[in-house]
């Protein structure tokens, strides 16, 4: 089936540049395929030669504006009920919320009752949201594992990078594997994944995937990181773990690995790779960067719960220009709302509070503030500030670079495949949008004041699989 949509088809292929706000853009897709795609005045002309031969052109309204769809490159689906508690814990220790929230939900996903429901609610809450992608950390268990699998076919969508969750120490006794399950289990995991994507006739990227997932390094053996590092080699997986994220983490994983850094470790049992997503990365040192950079290896970048857990804010743009891929991630529910949206405004927030720290040269002024230079401030501003058009960079295209699928995702190119979220003005906040509004303008308030309320459309591979009632 051919199809096309004309209108305000905006995107970000490089980080810094915006494509599509102040000329129309058509669309055409075939077989879930851009198939052509045309922009300004041979987009006016392509699409009335279309109508001409009786192909569907779906002419956006002034309201509207496309999209592609959001990339959630950081999530844990078991944690969707407790989403909104727990984030006045620490993220370690005996009232810390990995042991008081997070272990024991996790935990409940033995019973396939309860897993099929958080999973297929958790799918649904991203579709309405405009999540396409979402790079997904599942619990130990296999077979609720699967059934996450099967969800997202079932579904349509979102397109699900499903990791079995390894651990195999300093976790709850009841939560808990050997090293010899935990790896045995991965690969089952594996290749039952894989066999069930090429059953769904998908062409890459698969609308499901498994991925190596070791929790993190406490609670990883260097045995069961040899293991998992051997599976990904040979069946080609993307590896996902969190790396750096707050300095007790830090400290605990130091201790365990002999004074290495999460970065060293990961990449002495061949972890750290293309394509390998590491979140959070806020207490990296500059060794951690270069590792990351020369290892091709991507940040999940999750502003929201970085606020809670991880005490500092990551330099993105700093990372970005030195070469490091960064994608977006919600974290649920280290980060209390699925949406890519609020991610978005969250990534925003955080690089502002880069100028907060101390910088080079302040002097202290009379009442114990910092007095910095008005040259010293646009320095940081320079080298810091993320606009709202960056964050829907890290949100698309950086997200689909974190996951090697850059060619196939994540902005509107012939030959990509066609995942595409729909915005549009409806009576919130935004009732007070004029009707004189820029492009820019209209995009930059739904980016700022938007919710699900504003997703009215969502594809996957072609087809709708979301739509306002």
């Amino acid at each position: 089936m051919v199809f096309a949509i004309f209108g305000t088809c905006v995107d970000t292929p490089e980080f810094g540049e915006v494509r599509g706000l102040h000329e129309p853009t058509l669309v055409v897709v075939s077989s879930g395929c851009i198939q052509s795609l045309y922009r300004g005045r041979a987009a006016e002309e392509s699409r009335k030669t279309l109508e001409n031969q009786g192909v569907s052109v779906r002419v956006l309204h002034a309201s509207e504006i496309l999209v592609p769809g959001f990339i959630d490159t950081h999530i844990h689906f078991p944690q969707f009920p407790f989403t909104g508690a727990g984030i006045d814990k620490p993220l370690m220790g005996d009232d810390g919320f990995l042991v008081k929230y997070a272990f024991p939900t996790e935990e409940s996903m033995s019973d396939l009752a309860i897993a099929r429901s958080v999973y297929n609610a958790g799918l649904e809450t991203l579709l309405r949201h405009g999540t396409t992608s979402a790079l997904i950390f599942a619990s130990i268990h296999c077979q609720a594992s699967k059934e996450l699998v099967d969800a997202a076919i079932r579904n349509r969508g979102p397109r699900a990078f499903v990791g079995k969750v390894c651990v195999d120490r300093h976790c709850p006794d009841s939560y808990i594997e050997t090293t010899e399950t935990s790896i045995n289990e991965t690969e089952d995991f594996i290749n039952y994944t894989q066999a069930r994507a090429a059953e769904a006739g998908h062409s890459p990227p698969y609308l499901v995937q498994p991925v190596v997932t070791p929790r993190f390094l406490p609670t990883c053996t260097a045995e069961l990181l040899a293991g998992l590092s051997q599976l990904a080699e040979r069946y080609k997986c993307i590896i996902q773990s969190h790396m750096s994220e707050s300095i007790d983490e830090v400290e605990f994983s130091s201790a365990l690995f002999e004074g290495k850094t999460d970065a060293e470790v990961f990449s002495d049992f061949g972890l750290l790779r293309a394509p390998s997503v590491m979140a959070h990365c806020v207490q990296m040192k500059c060794t951690e960067e270069d590792l990351l950079r020369d290892s091709g290896a991507a940040i999940a970048h999750c502003p929201l719960s970085n606020f809670f857990f991880a005490s500092g804010a990551l330099p993105v743009k700093q990372l970005i220009s030195r070469g490091i891929k960064v994608g977006l991630g919600t974290d649920v529910a280290g980060g209390y709302s699925p949406s890519m949206l609020s991610s978005m405004r969250a990534a925003v927030l955080a690089s502002k509070t880069l100028h907060f720290q101390y910088l080079p040269g302040a002097v202290q002024s009379s009442v114990g503030g910092l007095s910095v230079g008005a040259k010293e401030k646009e320095s940081s501003k320079e080298q810091d500030d993320l606009s709202h058009f960056d964050a829907l960079y890290l949100a698309t295209m950086g997200g689909a670079a974190s996951l090697g699928l850059q060619d196939l995702l994540g902005s509107f190119e012939e030959g990509k495949r066609f995942d595409a979220v729909l915005l549009t003005q409806v009576s919130t906040a935004l009732s007070f949008v004029c009707r004189h509004d820029s492009r820019e303008d209209l995009l930059q308030k739904i980016l700022t004041l938007g919710d699900d309320r504003n997703v009215k459309e969502v594809f996957v591979d072609g087809q709708s699989v979301y739509s306002q009632p």
